[in-house]
């Protein structure tokens, strides 16, 4: 087919340099045409009409003694002058476009040509190759294998594909679970915000309240607290008082030392004043276990700590506090180590809270 394509172009560039050959045929005679003759035009035959005979004749006269008509010379030079002048611009316009029109074909079938030897190439490695049956039949394997290799990852993609919609859609349906859970718990977290608001209230107006009866307590136990017998505390919403056994009882015993019934019942009548809380009355002592005759009345620690307790709830309800719960712990609620003096002082205690 390319063979064909080249022997046509050589036809068509043949064809055209015929017709370059006949353009500069008529442009010379263009030129010969407008050369001025030495009487100042070129002579034109005379043209003879009679009754049997019409023709031109070169010479002077005309061949018959018939009326002889003379053309106006100037008139026909000069319209066959303009006919063959735009002749000569029309076939100068032609010899350029076939000009133009050589080269791109001269291109042309340079790269046909070169297409054309490319194939001769191939068929000739073809042909040189088709003996090769074994290495042809290996290629066709190898290109087989490769076709059912990539056909496996096609189904595997399809499969893989299903498999992702499938997945999307469940991720969808649990993203709109989602959505409803959240705004579920934006819901109740606008009711917990209320409830909160609600409560920091009430919190406040508790903290208030505590915040009055830890004044009135440290204004009744100034001296008391100042000596460091007694501490007075207000800390997440509980007041605590703390005040120390060798304040209220003597050693080894669980009745109540003058001052320090009078100092619980100065308590008493404060905390009488805020009757919606609740006090919880607690007996501490150090470690060390209760020997001696002391023992037949207290067996050990937890016997004296919930005596002392008791009575120092009497003393608060004598102060017009009743109510009071009242337990002993002994020793398992320790501030301070047990191995010095100074801690197993601050261990034996009486503590009042007061709490919601």
């Amino acid at each position: 087919m390319i063979m064909a394509i080249v022997i046509q172009i050589k036809e068509i560039i043949m064809q055209m340099l015929k017709t370059t050959v006949i353009m500069t045929g008529l442009v010379a005679l263009v030129g010969c045409s407008s050369m001025k003759h030495s009487d100042g035009y070129i002579k034109q035959p005379t043209v003879c009409i009679d009754k049997k005979w019409y023709g031109y004749h070169q010479g002077a006269g005309c061949p018959s003694t018939t009326k002889v008509v003379a053309p106006d010379a100037s008139q026909e030079m000069a319209a066959r002058l303009a006919a063959l002048e735009r002749d000569r611009s029309r076939l100068a316009e032609e010899l350029e476009a076939a000009r133009r029109q050589n080269g791109t074909l001269s291109s042309r079938v340079s790269e046909l040509e070169g297409q054309l030897a490319d194939r001769d190439r191939e068929i000739a490695a073809l042909r040189s190759g088709a003996g090769d049956n074994t290495a042809f039949a290996g290629q066709l394997s190898a290109a087989q294998s490769e076709k059912d290799r990539l056909a496996d990852e096609l189904a595997a993609a399809r499969l893989h594909n299903e498999d992702h919609d499938r997945l999307a859609a469940e991720t969808e349906s649990q993203l709109a679970a989602l959505r409803q859970r959240n705004s579920d718990l934006e819901a109740q977290l606008a009711d917990r915000d209320k409830e909160l608001s609600g409560l920091r209230g009430d919190l406040s107006a508790e903290m208030a309240k505590l915040k009055q009866a830890e004044r009135g307590l440290i204004r009744a136990l100034k001296p008391q607290i100042d000596e460091k017998n007694i501490t007075v505390d207000l800390n997440n919403e509980r007041l605590l008082i703390n005040l120390a056994s060798g304040y209220l009882f003597g050693s080894g015993e669980d009745q109540l030392k003058p001052a320090g019934a009078d100092a619980l019942k100065q308590v008493g009548s404060i905390l009488k004043d805020f009757p919606e809380y609740k006090v919880h009355v607690e007996g501490h002592t150090d470690n060390r276990p209760i020997l001696g005759a002391l023992k037949k009345k207290f067996p050990s620690n937890k016997e004296l700590s919930e005596a002392r307790a008791t009575n120092a709830a009497q003393a608060l309800a004598d102060g017009g506090l009743s109510g009071a719960h009242a337990m002993g712990v002994a020793d398992t609620k320790p501030v301070m180590p047990n191995v010095t003096t100074e801690g197993r002082a601050k261990n034996r205690r009486v503590e009042i809270s007061v709490m919601k």
